[in-house]
């Protein structure tokens, strides 16, 4: 899911993801793990946390 994201877009809000992965069954757990295997960072802008996907690679 994080791949296909990355190909679409190069920051998206965290609670945007989140919510994605809610509705495919993916729990926060290994969401969190698959953010970390791939390298993706969060920051803060305002007052949301976006993850940036532009160094994601696909497979």
């Amino acid at each position: 899911m994080l791949r296909e994201l990355a190909e679409m877009s190069t920051s998206v809000q965290s609670s945007e993801i989140f919510d994605m992965a809610e509705d495919l069954n993916i729990s926060k757990r290994t969401l969190e793990n698959a953010k970390k295997e791939l390298g993706i960072k969060a920051r803060r802008i305002g007052n949301s946390w976006y993850w940036d996907l532009d160094k994601v690679k696909p497979e």
